[in-house]
């Protein structure tokens, strides 16, 4: 027992550390959000008070002497605490983000009181990084080309939330149902409009050097984009295999281009920087995100 306390004292006190010197960190970096997000915060930082807030739930955990349990609950509630600090500070962008890690907490937390094997956990919280992050890449587009009007982001991030909450209780099947459906439409979305602005790169232009700059910026939105479409995906191993090579042969054209552009030859950068895009565009169907 003494040897139990002794490790969860150390544990705490690592885990209160690290949040210590991550405080100045969270209030020099404030994301305000966009339009929205406060409102958006302030249930999340609610929702994560009451949850750390001393029920039943909470004190179970505190009771059971579990190590690993009841630092994830110091952690979701010294995050509630940031979060509501961010909060009143105006920085609603830092703490919804906040928010999420604490719930993420405080679902581990439960989860590991509960020691019973928690099926689809992993994939829920792919998932659930899929959904945001697709949402930030959209909501960073223009309204003209986002494709998906304001009501239904707004319904999509009210999804967002009730699956958090039922990944707290442990529905993680049933939060995966909810987000599913989110997710595969702000891909496909995503999928067309980084296609239709390739595609726009294929006009001809007067001014080489700024059409190789926006290629450049295609080819980099296409690897945001495939890092939020592989993050917890698994591939077949032959598909695996090709995928890794396109994505490696991207690279080195993009390289390519950079020498080619700093010599002043922009024809053969853009050449070589729109076959960079065609190969991220090969990964995407590999994947197989249809639009």
């Amino acid at each position: 027992m003494k040897k139990n306390r002794a490790g969860l004292a150390q544990s705490v006190a690592l885990l209160s550390m690290w949040l210590a010197h991550s405080a100045p960190a969270v209030a020099a970096d404030c994301e305000t959000g966009s339009d929205g997000t406060a409102q958006q915060a302030e249930q999340k930082v609610t929702l994560l008070e009451r949850l750390v807030g001393g029920d039943g739930s909470v004190q179970k955990v505190l009771d059971s002497g579990q190590t690993d349990a009841i630092a994830s609950i110091e952690a979701a509630r010294e995050a509630a605490t940031q979060a509501r600090e961010s909060l009143e500070a105006g920085c609603a962008g830092t703490a919804a983000e906040l928010a999420n890690r604490g719930l993420n907490e405080a679902s581990q937390a439960l989860w590991l009181v509960q020691n019973n094997v928690a099926v689809g956990q992993p994939e829920y919280q792919a998932l659930h990084r899929r959904t945001t992050g697709y949402l930030s890449m959209l909501e960073a587009e223009s309204a003209e080309s986002q494709g998906i009007g304001a009501s239904d982001l707004a319904g999509i991030r009210r999804q967002l939330d009730r699956a958090e909450l039922m990944a707290v209780n442990g529905q993680y099947s049933e939060a995966i149902s909810l987000l599913e459906p989110a997710a595969n439409r702000l891909e496909r979305r995503l999928v067309v409009i980084r296609e239709q602005q390739a595609a726009d790169n294929g006009r001809e232009s007067n001014d080489p050097e700024h059409e190789y700059v926006y290629l450049g910026e295609q080819y980099r939105a296409y690897l945001g984009l495939l890092q939020q479409l592989t993050d917890g995906r698994q591939l077949a191993m032959s598909k695996q295999q090709t995928y890794d090579f396109v994505l490696a042969n991207a690279a080195r054209l993009n390289d390519t281009a950079t020498a080619q552009a700093g010599n002043g030859d922009w024809q053969a950068a853009l050449t070589s920087m729109g076959e960079a895009v065609n190969n991220c565009q090969s990964a995407i169907r590999l994947i197989g995100v249809m639009n």
